[in-house]
């Protein structure tokens, strides 16, 4: 009875280790750079500095199990190169506390294509999770974010432990 009770325990096991999990990835070259788990409707944000006017923007983007698709752009400075529904992106411009939401924009991607440069210095987060696309990658490099199955056996070996708590 034992001999099954352990058998049955490192089944269960070697499935939690080995069994991919829906993953937000970014990979450079091919090496992947981090993998965290999300789910289906979850949204994770894509910060930068805007290369005219120099100020923050962030992009809300959702996985909806298929695609990801970006719901709407968040910035403070309106100004020469910021889109806006006449162009063709969004369906509303709110503004509101001193900051402008492009919201109905619902472009969908299989992945999103970065490069990676001090401007506009790319961040990602998810679920309290943050990371600075330059710092991982490197200056001058391309990145690209999408969704894809990874075990925990290889976010454990990208991430160290401790870091996965």
């Amino acid at each position: 009875m034992w001999k099954r009770i352990v058998l049955l325990a490192a089944v269960a096991f070697s499935l939690v280790l080995f069994w991919p999990a829906e993953c937000l990835t970014a990979k450079c070259g091919g090496k992947l750079l981090f993998a965290w788990p999300i789910r289906t409707g979850e949204t994770f944000e894509i910060s930068f500095l805007h290369s005219l006017n120099l100020s923050p923007v962030t992009d809300v983007i959702e996985w909806t199990g298929d695609s990801l698709v970006v719901r709407k752009s968040v910035f403070r400075t309106f100004g020469a190169g910021i889109p806006i529904p006449p162009d063709g992106i969004g369906t509303e411009l709110i503004s509101t506390d001193g900051r402008y939401e492009l919201v109905g924009i619902d472009r969908e991607m299989k992945s999103i294509p970065i490069m990676t440069q001090d401007v506009p210095n790319h961040r990602i987060a998810l679920g309290g999770r943050e990371a600075c696309l330059p710092e991982l990658a490197g200056l001058g490099k391309s990145v690209d974010i999408s969704v894809g199955r990874v075990t925990l056996v290889a976010r454990l070996a990208l991430t160290g432990y401790r870091k996965m708590l």
